[in-house]
């Protein structure tokens, strides 16, 4: 993918998203100079990283070298107790489509039955969901920073492939709980909120 062709993308994903009412910071010089996504969305407490990509190809797979470095800013808000998910957005077929990525996905397909349509990633970012059954059920995960992610990716994997839609907050932990003054940068807490079953 050429420069030009990268940065016509980013800039009509940027423009799509401008559009719906998000707010969307452009980064400067993403890739692999510096550990930041392309497109940057605050939404509800996280910040949600895109690495935009384009393909003139009918299906390409893509391996972890191509996610330009947004592996490393996810696990540095995580290490500093911040909030964030990240997203590799791929236009191809003249379709926009998405996929999470995360420290253990190793490549990516596109398209693939679970890559997330840009309608299904508006309801996502907006907050609404039409569910087959509410639901108001919460799993804490709490412990060494990389021993709770690794046990948080096999639920979310496992919850979401089921139909689940859940929502997720991290929390600092303190070296000191009645002082709260240090925070114990190696441990982590993360609260997985259940809202529901999302409907076919």
């Amino acid at each position: 993918m050429s420069v030009e062709k990268g940065e016509r993308a980013e800039r009509e994903l940027f423009n799509i998203l401008t559009e719906k009412g998000f707010m969307v910071i452009k980064v400067p010089l993403s890739g692999r100079a510096q550990p930041m996504p392309d497109l940057i969305v605050p939404r509800n407490g996280v910040l949600y990283g895109f690495e935009v990509k384009i393909s003139k190809k009918k299906k390409i797979k893509y391996m972890e070298r191509s996610y330009d470095n947004i592996i490393d800013w996810l696990l540095a808000l995580r290490k500093e107790g911040i909030s964030a998910r990240a997203f590799l957005a791929v236009k191809i077929n003249k379709e926009w489509l998405f996929e999470e990525i995360d420290y253990d996905k190793k490549e990516l397909m596109f398209p693939s039955e679970s890559n997330i349509t840009l309608e299904k990633l508006l309801a996502m970012l907006k907050g609404r969901k039409r569910y087959e059954r509410k639901l108001n059920c919460n799993i804490r995960v709490m412990g060494d920073k990389e021993d709770a992610y690794e046990v948080l990716n096999i639920i979310q994997k496992s919850l979401t492939k089921k139909g689940y839609v859940l929502g997720l907050r991290e929390y600092v932990m303190y070296k000191d709980k009645k002082e709260r003054k240090e925070v114990d940068v190696t441990r982590t807490r993360i609260y997985i909120h259940l809202k529901g079953k999302e409907k076919k």
